[in-house]
């Protein structure tokens, strides 16, 4: 039985992990934390991702621990509406909020049952290019395959593919979870994602994730060092958005701070090492897509033959059908985040070029993945 060790425990390597051990792997995953603990954010899983989960057998976690929006509000900050869309329609699927830790915690149910060992305390160092991952402590594994979901700072990456610089957008976001209280859904929706836009740069998003508890993101530009500080200024925030001051009084000192990054290594995979995940194509918020990508990567890679033939030849048969894609949604993720897509910031479900990858088959997609490099970029253009 080949065998594959897995440095990561987040969706990416959860995803892989699976799929490799129902394909026949025997399978290892190291996480580095004591527990598969997700943090306290909220993501947005779109039509591509959501197509992974039930490709998985795992469409019942759609319905018992997602929430499915029903319309996409974007406003300004004094919170006059400009955009309403309802998500079908604007972009060809479903939008499902989850609490990370909601997706997280099937998956390694799932990962388990497939028969996945799961060792938490267990600290990545290192790799080498003929398959041995190096942990914490002196342990030496060797694998047919190791696969990095080590995220956008892998050491996998680094030690396989060398030190690669990580592009560092102009904007950083404080994320956290806060609870709904009796009166924030005036007309009784409770699915409904609301994003606010102040033309200086600052951003505050309201998505719920349930009925009970709210995904709140507060973005600003890393020059705008006020609002970007831990604990925040809820003065500073209100007198900017003076609308919300209901929410921002619930931050207190929650959240934790993320700068944008991107990376874009010269190939997804050196020897018996394979990137998924943002270890393979770490991208800016801006379209929602890090972990949709992510489950995407790590799914078709686990469901393609490795062992038919080279892995070599596997391996790079796997990148070239889908790192086009991903690599089309970096770039437009970036444009967005840096401006050069409509500063107005409602291009998030307007453009056409975008459907290939929100409606994506995933089922089928290790043959009909779409090729964007035959789709034209959108009339702003990629700078």
């Amino acid at each position: 039985m080949p065998s594959a060790e897995i440095a990561g425990g987040g969706i990416a390597g959860l995803v892989a992990s699976i799929q490799l051990a129902r394909n026949g792997w025997s399978v290892r995953l190291h996480e580095r934390s004591d527990a598969l603990r997700a943090g306290g954010n909220g993501l947005p899983i779109f039509e591509n991702g959501l197509r992974v989960l039930e490709a998985m057998g795992l469409g019942d976690v759609i319905k018992t621990r997602g929430h499915q929006l029903n319309k996409w509000i974007i406003r300004l900050s004094t919170g006059q509406t400009t955009h309403e869309y309802e998500p079908f329609a604007a972009t060809g699927g479903r939008i499902v909020m989850f609490q990370r830790q909601a997706l997280v915690d099937p998956l390694a149910e799932a990962a388990v049952k497939a028969g996945v060992t799961i060792e938490v305390g267990s600290r990545v160092i290192g790799a080498e290019r003929d398959g041995v991952l190096h942990l914490d402590g002196g342990r030496r594994l060797e694998a047919d395959l190791v696969v990095a979901a080590d995220g956008i700072q892998s050491v996998v990456r680094k030690s396989v593919a060398g030190v690669l610089p990580l592009g560092k957008h102009r904007k950083g976001a404080i994320r956290l979870l806060i609870p709904i209280h009796p009166g924030d859904f005036p007309d009784g929706n409770d699915r409904v994602a609301i994003e606010y836009n102040d033309p200086g740069g600052r951003r505050i998003g309201l998505l719920p994730c349930s009925s009970q508890t709210m995904y709140m993101i507060l973005v600003g530009l890393l020059s705008d060092s006020d609002a970007l500080k831990m604990p925040i200024d809820p003065e500073l925030w209100k007198e900017t958005f003076p609308t919300l001051g209901r929410y921002i009084d619930r931050v207190g000192t929650a959240g934790h701070y993320d700068e944008y990054h991107s990376v874009f290594p010269p190939a997804w995979h050196y020897g018996k090492c394979v990137l998924v995940g943002d270890a393979a194509h770490g991208m800016t918020p801006a379209l929602g897509q890090g972990a949709n990508s992510a489950m995407m990567t790590a799914y078709s890679l686990g469901s393609s033959d490795l062992l038919k033939g080279s892995l070599s030849d596997a391996l790079t048969a796997w990148e070239a059908k889908i790192r086009p894609l991903v690599h089309f949604t970096q770039k437009f993720a970036e444009g967005i985040t840096e401006g050069r897509l409509d500063p107005r910031n409602d291009i998030f479900f307007s453009d056409p070029a975008l459907r290939p990858l929100l409606s994506a088959d995933i089922p089928n997609m290790r043959f009909d993945m779409p090729d964007m490099n035959a789709v034209n970029a959108p009339s702003r253009g990629l700078a």
